[in-house]
């Protein structure tokens, strides 16, 4: 379809269920081709988001089909060998996965927006973007075709073909990621360059569905069979799918779980599928579609043999998506490599970033989508920025919905001997974790109990201490969730330096009960510390790392002194309040972007130096 004006065409809930259900049309048995769908013969059923842009998808073709302008499909198929010659052949998909055994293999996607996030990067030139996917190790290419909320176009996928062909690095294939419920889409998606195409189970019946993926391989193409539930696994295998994707997130809620390819991958198991990645007589490739940023994602997920991932949004809004991929350690020697416990210094850079003193969901979102992993919540009575009952709650409700997910993020740790390893193990948990935002309560020389009874009447993920409770008191047994320790450092505020033994004094007295360990400033001569606004003795941190304990600094850090701070002093974390205020407990929303970034660019930048 060609790219469409700024005004789309409106339709009615009537039109939209009739465009719907007019998907069931040619099935000999309508109940059983339609068993699996959301709402299936419910006359009160309310279509779910996902639904209604499928039905609108299906009305928009048909307007677009009827308008003698448009190409046939006759037409259509005519271009594809034409564009084949002139481009090179189609690519198999599921060839493209297991020949990068024992590699996993990652599709990279372009999309400008989506539903659930609105904007995430439309200013980006999609040829461009897919250059740097593949040439950092991108096997497959996923593009977003839908304009109203997605704000993709063939366009950008025909770019991504034609300039990842014949360049330096081996050419990807090309997924285009749409709607698909009809031959039409994928007779143009050929034309247009694609290698595959997605089919979501979720909306297509199970004639249609065999129908569409028979008319796929009839030009040589294996799609990509889109699944989630139990249900929509049965009605993939009956209608002879071969490279299963697992859509961890619910289309129709939108809520995220990732132990969903784990249970699809059993399913297959007991129907007796054969998906090993290791083995290229395999039948089927088994592929995980949504909710991965990180190594630990693409590790836990090669253990049960999943073939591919596709990453999206953190590609799309890193710095440096080369970077990016490379920190996904798609081999699992990389990974065996980057996750061993060696000892020595710490020198793996910035991978957290904290905006604390929040006190409304607006600003917690814009500390989420600017890629905060923490967003810190104040309990602290004498605070400027201290939070009632409702506000954080209301934090957390914003948080969750911009994570996609409806309860507390668990913190998995496993033990280790001495409590400088169990703190790395515990920061390298807590980094997975905080793959989608957490929040933290932030507490000072208050009750356990009272502690236990924000965690759970606000539904915290974490909580700090930021007083004189000890380490002992940051046991999760005690908070009732994993809890961030504060260490004051004494620091003159002429000089602003440490005292002197300051970085052992701290490493004598670590033990395995913190989650992690965040280094603020106090002022010589004054009991309270943290929150003073006085900058940081970084040369603390670097003293504490290079002894292997990674720290989360504090204290002073704003959006023109961020990128020095990762860069001199490469901090496992950093954390902001007041420097990217408006006023005390309102976020200036720029302000939060340009540390958020600063930081993320700078971590990039050092990461070069080692």
């Amino acid at each position: 379809m060609a790219e469409q004006s700024s005004t789309y065409p409106e339709y009615t809930k009537d039109q939209l269920k009739e465009a719907l259900n007019s998907l069931l049309e040619g099935s000999s048995n309508p109940d059983f081709d339609g068993r699996h769908l959301f709402g299936y013969k419910d006359a009160n059923h309310e279509l779910s988001k996902l639904q209604s842009i499928t039905a609108t998808r299906v009305l928009d073709y048909q307007n677009y089909i009827a308008d003698k302008a448009s190409p046939s499909e006759d037409e259509l198929k005519a271009k594809i060998p034409e564009f084949w010659k002139a481009n090179g052949d189609i690519l198999n998909l599921q060839k493209v996965i297991k020949g990068q055994s024992p590699r996993m293999a990652l599709a990279a996607e372009f999309k400008r927006a989506s539903p659930s996030k609105g904007d995430i990067a439309v200013h980006l030139d999609a040829g461009e973007q897919a250059q740097k996917y593949a040439s950092a190790g991108a096997n497959i290419i996923s593009v977003l075709t839908e304009p109203r909320w997605f704000k993709g176009g063939l366009a950008d996928m025909t770019s991504v073909r034609l300039q990842t062909t014949n360049q330096s690095f081996p050419r990807p294939a090309i997924l285009r990621k749409e709607f698909t419920t009809s031959k039409y889409q994928i007779t143009e998606a050929l034309a247009a360059g694609a290698d595959t195409i997605l089919l979501i189970v979720a909306v297509l019946p199970q004639h249609l569905l065999k129908a569409l993926i028979d008319h796929a391989r009839s030009f040589g193409m294996e799609p990509l069979v889109e699944v989630h539930s139990d249900n929509e696994v049965e009605v993939a295998l009956q209608a002879g799918a071969k490279v299963i994707g697992v859509n961890n997130r619910n289309l129709h809620t939108f809520q995220m779980d990732l132990h969903t390819t784990e249970h699809v991958a059993d399913i297959l198991k007991k129907q007796g599928c054969v998906f090993d990645h290791n083995d290229a007589s395999a039948e089927y490739s088994i592929c995980s579609l949504s909710g991965m940023s990180t190594a630990f994602d693409v590790d836990r997920y090669r253990k049960i043999n999943v073939g591919m991932c596709l990453i999206g949004e953190s590609l799309m809004r890193a710095a440096d998506p080369k970077v990016a991929i490379a920190n996904l350690c798609l081999d699992p020697k990389e990974f065996e490599k980057a996750s061993s416990l060696v000892g020595g210094a710490y020198t793996k850079g910035t991978k957290i970033v904290k905006v604390c003193g929040i006190t409304n969901a607006e600003d917690a979102v814009l500390a989420c989508r600017a890629s905060a992993n923490l967003i810190g919540v104040i309990f602290v009575p004498k605070s400027k920025r201290c939070v009632s009952k409702e506000q954080a709650k209301s934090v957390v409700e914003a948080v969750r919905v911009f994570g996609e997910r409806t309860a507390q993020m668990k913190v998995s740790k496993t033990k280790q001997e001495s409590a400088l390893n169990q703190l790395v193990v515990n920061t390298r948990s807590l980094e997975d974790a905080s793959r989608r935002p957490m929040v933290v309560g932030v507490f000072q020389n208050q009750s356990p109990e009272f502690i236990r009874e924000m965690v759970k009447e606000c539904g915290l993920d974490m909580v700090q201490l930021h007083g004189t409770e000890g380490m002992a008191a940051a046991n999760e047994e005690i908070c009732s969730v994993p809890a961030i320790r504060v260490v004051d450092v004494e620091t003159d505020p002429e000089t602003g330096k440490a005292t002197e033994g300051a970085a052992q004094t701290l490493l004598d007295s670590i033990t395995a009960d913190p989650i992690a360990i965040l280094l603020d400033t106090s002022i010589k001569g004054k009991k309270d510390g943290g929150g003073t606004g006085v900058t940081f003795d970084w040369g603390i941190a670097e003293k504490v790392q290079n002894a292997g304990l990674p720290v989360i600094i504090a204290g002073g850090l704003t959006p023109d002194n961020i990128g020095e701070a990762v860069t001199s002093t490469r901090p496992w974390g950093v954390d902001v309040s007041s420097g990217v205020e408006a006023s005390p407990g309102k976020k200036d929303h720029d302000k939060v972007k340009s540390f958020v970034g600063g930081a993320r660019k700078a971590a990039i930048e050092a990461s070069k130096g080692f």
